[in-house]
């Protein structure tokens, strides 16, 4: 046979040894529970120091399931080799966090890949016995893939998280972190709820703080008999996020102890259902915490949905406040004051120009007077509601901006 016939031979033989790859692949996923059960019990006998870590998600007959299911995914389609290595390194990075040592992780898999390789064989040997001698052909790659696999692992262990903590921070901190960033999957949830010790379906939420060693001591971890906790993460150098497993207390009752420390801002996010949430709940925080106007205020977003609006888009606000307000730049700054401390005052008394009038100390008349020197002048009428909004939410912008 001349050499361009042999390796039109070794094409065929190679399309031909993918094709059936592919067929054993697509008859074993039915199968995969039962694969993944058959991995957790050999591995139960096979690797020393594995039942330290029975537990742990990824460790589970519903970890190994995941695994197998995207190994048998990109047997069929190649497409999807890109998702199986991403998900492998997202293995990695959790089981790093969770201090799973490396070479323990490798035989975990090397166990798993044997398992794997060896019902591939058994389903070619049952469904294709006259072909089966084509399995020579793939198993370099499935080696290769396994090799790939322990690469991804390693540097998936070596690489520094992106978001801000260090290498050697605890496991559970890491695994918070991945989840006030939206950064965790199902298996991840799992593995943060284990190492920090909490429901993943409880209920939570989490404030954003300005304070730092001066809470630690103010915010007791959990009220007694209430089936909460706290925990504590830093973020921007200065504040704390405080994520709450609330249990059965209402929000009010956290918002409440946060009140109690001198000095601190806060933004408190809305009650979530889950780990999975925390992420949303910490964003809203965040804009909460935007929305305080002076040191001692915690905002709960539920009540300040408004400012916490007006915060999170300083350019749109300037343009609203500077179109509904911008008649009273040519006014003396007393008198600018004034008309806009009136507007403040009666707003906060729920729109009684008698309780506005007490407390600013004035006559109800000079109250009356200055909210209509305020219509005349912005073209707006407090008793229309859309022009009440737009004079509320201008105002709203400037007390965030003297913030």
């Amino acid at each position: 046979m001349s050499v361009r016939g042999a390796e039109a031979a070794t094409a065929r033989d190679e399309a031909a040894a993918s094709a059936l790859l592919r067929a054993a692949a697509l008859r074993m996923r039915e199968g995969v529970d039962e694969l993944a059960a058959r991995v957790t019990a050999r591995l139960r006998v096979e690797v020393p120091g594995f039942m330290d870590h029975a537990g742990n998600p990824d460790c589970s007959p519903e970890g190994f399931a995941t695994i197998i299911r995207m190994h048998l995914d990109r047997l069929v389609d190649p497409g999807c080799d890109v998702a199986a290595a991403l998900h492998m390194a997202t293995v990695g990075r959790r089981q790093a966090a969770l201090g799973m040592p490396p070479e323990l992780l490798l035989h975990v898999l090397s166990v798993g890949g044997a398992v794997l390789w060896q019902e591939l064989v058994d389903t070619v040997a049952a469904h294709d016995p006259d072909r089966l001698s084509l399995m020579v052909r793939v198993a370099p790659r499935m080696w290769g893939f396994r090799e790939r696999n322990a690469a991804i692992l390693a540097e998936a262990y070596r690489e520094t998280p992106d978001d801000g903590t260090v290498a050697d921070a605890p496991p559970a901190a890491t695994l918070l972190v991945a989840l006030l960033d939206g950064r965790s999957d199902d298996m991840g949830v799992r593995a943060a709820a284990q190492a920090l010790g909490v429901p993943a379906d409880g209920r939570f939420a989490v404030a954003a703080t300005t304070a730092g060693t001066t809470l630690r001591t103010a915010v007791p971890a959990a009220a007694p008999g209430s089936g909460g906790r706290l925990l504590r993460v830093p973020w921007d150098g200065a504040g704390e996020f405080l994520v709450v497993l609330l249990g059965e207390r209402p929000l009010s009752a956290f918002a409440g102890s946060l009140r109690t420390v001198p000095g601190l801002r806060a933004g408190v996010g809305p009650v979530v259902a889950g780990l999975s949430e925390l992420h949303r709940s910490r964003a809203l925080a965040e804009l909460a915490l935007s929305a305080c106007t002076a040191d001692g205020e915690v905002a709960l977003w539920e009540e300040r949905i408004p400012d916490a609006l007006v915060a999170s888009d300083r350019q749109f606000a300037g343009e609203l406040a500077g179109r509904v307000l911008g008649p009273l730049r040519e006014l003396p700054d007393e008198e600018r004051d004034s008309l806009l401390g009136t507007f403040a005052a009666w707003m906060d008394c729920d729109g009684s120009p008698r309780a506005a009038a007490e407390r600013m100390d004035c006559h109800r008349n000079t109250v009356l007077n200055r909210l209509r020197r305020l219509e005349l002048l912005t073209g707006r009428r407090l008793t229309h509601p859309r022009d009440l909004v737009d004079l509320t939410l201008a105002l709203d912008v400037l007390r965030v901006d003297a913030a």
